[in-house]
C-alpha cells in the first residue's frame, strides 16, 4: 500500500479538505478523488513529491 494525499480544491485554489489515504496503485486513488470531485471543485492526488493528476475545474484566478 501507498500513502496518497487528496485535496479537495475550491475556486480560488484554497484548499476545501485534505485526506491522506492507503491505497494499493494510482487507479485506485484517482477513483476516490473522482468521488470527492463536486462541481466548481479540483481535486489533487499527489504521492509523496509527485502529482499523480488533478482532477476537475481549472480556475481563473
Amino acid at each position: 500500500m501507498t500513502s496518497y494525499r487528496l485535496y479537495v480544491l475550491g475556486p480560488q485554489e484554497r484548499i476545501w479538505d485534505a485526506r491522506e489515504l492507503q491505497f494499493s496503485d494510482d487507479e485506485a486513488a484517482l477513483a476516490q478523488a473522482d468521488a470527492l470531485r463536486q462541481e466548481n471543485c479540483a481535486v489533487e492526488v499527489w504521492t509523496g513529491e509527485r502529482l499523480v493528476a488533478r482532477l476537475g475545474a481549472e480556475f481563473n484566478l
